[in-house]
């Protein structure tokens, strides 16, 4: 949008350096006839416009002083150096061709596998079968199917896949989900779990329901479109953080990246016109007025955008300062509503401000949205972790008595009365995201 202001506004300008001199106008204003001057009282009292904005007073307000975010920063004279470029994933082709140039594949194989990394799709997909890709290169199948294999290992895990159950059923095995469960419901009930029929599938295939949820909603977490989230070979491979966090003392100091960010003002010839009404006629003055105000418009708006991103990351830096002091173990549970209780805004402002926005902290670059986590609490309203929970529950499947194993209900029971807030259903997920067996199966007769 910036850039569309810039093309668009010639009252707007960016200055590199403060220094520079006259600035020089990226366009000047229509050409109108003499007619049109206007001297008289009634147009110079135009100067205060119909919505009582004293356009003089705002450019002197303008005239020493660049547009600057007012939330901070760090200071002109700081550099940028290298170590502040974090690279970010390459283009998924790219991606997969270093995995590929390290795998133990012979020459002809090779080069095999750089002809099916390049006919993937843009989400990752291999859209073309395998006599199709042999009668194409003249290769017997089984070498193609062996290739084909190598890349469906590679990450992101789903890639290579033929449609979306072989995309599902990857990202199973490479999370370790080789249960019967998670496996059957992707190979048989993918429209069944679309249309949240699982009693159906509970009753078809003899399992029991809350199994089903459980396998349900691991799948579920599963990426449709593993190749997506990978740039296009077009985009910038290098990110820079849009907000820092620093400890000073003993506080975390957020600051919003502003070196990178354009410096703007109002160009000077404008100013000049309208200063000098004596000098300007009615059009030229009523155009350039129109152009202040949108120019006073979007002003406001980045400034507001800065805000917002600062304010947000104020608001995740509190809640999440264990996160900080201890490491990823301590990352709390946090929802956007939650962020955009504390900070004041909407639910979709907290998303669009986290949106593809990136922090340097003491702990490294993380995108905003990372801070966002799902986990319970304890009845006197403490934050428990994921990671925690899996653990609490792992150590008390290992202590029960394998002659009479605990239903989820019995673990969440005991999880309740040590105090954490958790749901039957809960602990059927973690467990077989644990690859823990249900209490039929893990019965020892």
């Amino acid at each position: 949008q910036m850039v569309e202001v810039l093309e668009t506004n010639p009252v707007v300008e960016v200055t590199e350096e403060a220094s520079l001199g006259p600035e020089i106008s990226l366009e000047k204003p229509p050409e109108v006839n003499s007619e049109l001057v206007a001297q008289s009282k009634e147009f110079k009292e135009q100067a205060r416009d119909d919505f009582g904005i004293d356009w003089q007073k705002y450019i002197q307000d303008h005239e020493t002083s660049e547009y600057r975010i007012s939330s901070g920063g760090y200071s002109q004279d700081e550099e940028t150096g290298f170590d502040k470029f974090v690279s970010k994933k390459s283009n998924l082709q790219d991606h997969l061709m270093v995995q590929l140039h390290e795998s133990n594949l012979n020459t002809t194989e090779t080069k095999i596998g750089e002809y099916l990394i390049g006919l993937l799709d843009r989400n990752g997909y291999l859209r073309i079968t395998l006599d199709e890709i042999s009668d194409l290169l003249k290769v017997d199948s089984q070498v193609v199917a062996k290739v084909v294999n190598v890349i469906q290992t590679m990450t992101p895990a789903g890639v290579g896949a033929y449609n979306l159950r072989g995309c599902l059923l990857l990202q199973a095995s490479d999370e370790g989900y080789n249960n019967d469960v998670v496996t059957k419901v992707i190979e048989k009930h993918l429209g069944n779990l679309a249309n949240n029929k699982l009693a159906i599938i509970s009753k078809e295939e003899g399992f029991e329901l809350e199994d089903v949820q459980a396998a349900a909603d691991i799948i579920r977490q599963f990426n449709p479109k593993p190749g997506a989230s990978f740039p296009t070979a077009n985009d910038n491979i290098f990110v820079l953080p849009d907000v820092f966090v620093e400890k000073i003392d003993d506080e975390y100091v957020v600051t919003v990246n502003q070196k990178d960010l354009p410096r703007l003002r109002i160009n000077n010839l404008y100013r000049e016109t309208i200063k000098n009404k004596d000098a300007s006629n009615k059009a030229t003055y009523n155009y350039i007025r129109e152009k202040l105000e949108a120019a006073k418009s979007f002003l406001r708006y980045v400034d507001k955008r800065q805000s917002t991103i600062l304010n947000v990351t104020k608001a995740i830096v509190s809640v999440q300062r264990d996160f900080f002091e201890f490491g990823i173990f301590h990352l709390k549970p946090l929802t956007l509503q939650d962020v955009a209780t504390m900070a004041g805004v909407h639910e979709s402002t907290v998303s669009r401000a986290t949106s593809g926005k990136y922090a340097q902290t003491p702990r490294g670059l993380f995108e905003l949205k990372f801070f966002f986590s799902g986990g319970a609490q304890t009845q006197t309203g403490e934050d428990i972790s994921t990671q925690v929970l899996k653990k609490r529950i792992l150590d008390i499947v290992k202590l029960e008595n394998p002659l009479n194993p605990l239903s989820d209900s019995e673990i969440a029971a005991q999880l309740i009365a040590a105090g954490v807030k958790i749901a039957r259903r809960t602990i059927a997920k973690y467990r077989i995201e644990l690859n823990i067996p249900n209490s039929s199966r893990r019965k020892h007769t």
